[in-house]
């Protein structure tokens, strides 16, 4: 059985749906002993008990990030763009998503907290492995900190909004790698983008497009809302949605999700 350490289920949103089973097949198993008219034979015993060791068996640690039990962490953004706000909107929502769909994800706050008194990282560009000039932490050494199954490696590529009033456009673009934790090897990544246009041609419009698209802008800049917000929820359901179900099995991998 893998049991966490005191103080540590706090960390996650959501307790392993996987774990109460057995205890609610023991508590069914009782209350038909308890109903049932003649007494039980043996054999008939005997196969409810082996039912039950089997489905306890289901709750040691995974063996791959397959189970929903598994653990992840979403990491700080390496961010390739000139938008400071941009890695903190993508891996918030990213790491929303992933809970809003039944996975077990550390805190972004404990996650930072854990990286900047164990390894002094602060930037997301500290923790490319994919670049030697770096000097990241591997994967496992990462992972070992954290108490997780799984790493998602965030890198943001685009994030522009570009407004003329004749011509508007906002652009998000983002690669996702998952790494696992206790090997160290990537075993998915892939690269999603989201552009939405506008074009004005009536100088009406175009005025009215131009003061429209500006005033949220800078609103929602000092609210410190994602201006980009649509856009970045689409690529990174996009990036979900091309996970390969022999890699990752989201819970209701169909349905389409409530933002």
């Amino acid at each position: 059985m893998n049991s966490e350490p005191a103080g540590r289920q706090d960390e996650y949103d959501k307790e392993n749906p996987y774990i109460r089973f057995p205890v609610v097949l023991l508590q069914g198993i009782l209350i038909m002993v308890r109903n049932q008219q003649k007494p039980y034979r043996k054999p008939q015993l005997f196969a409810l008990l082996l039912t039950l060791v089997l489905a306890s068996g289901c709750v040691t640690a995974p063996e791959t990030l397959n189970d929903l039990s598994a653990r992840l962490a979403v990491l700080p953004v390496i961010n390739n763009t000139n938008d400071l706000d941009g890695p903190v909107f993508i891996r918030r929502d990213l790491n929303h998503m992933l809970r809003g769909w039944s996975y077990k994800t550390r805190s972004l706050e404990k996650t930072d907290g854990v990286l900047r008194d164990k390894l002094g990282i602060t930037l997301g560009g500290q923790l490319d492995f994919n670049n030697p000039g770096t000097g990241a932490p591997s994967p496992k050494e990462i992972g070992e900190l954290l108490d997780v199954d799984g790493l998602f490696y965030v890198t943001l590529v685009d994030f522009n909004q570009v407004i003329t009033g004749v011509y508007n456009n906002k652009t998000v673009r983002a690669k996702l790698q998952l790494v696992d934790a206790k090997t160290g090897e990537v075993v998915w990544q892939n690269e999603a983008e989201e552009s939405r246009s506008e074009l004005y041609t009536s100088t009406s419009d175009i005025k009215e497009s131009f003061v429209r698209t500006l005033g949220e802008t800078v609103i929602q800049k000092a609210l410190r809302v994602n201006p980009l917000d649509a856009e970045t929820k689409a690529v990174i359901l996009k990036l979900l949605n091309s996970l390969p179900p022999e890699t990752v099995i989201f819970k209701d991998r169909g349905k389409s999700y409530d933002y």
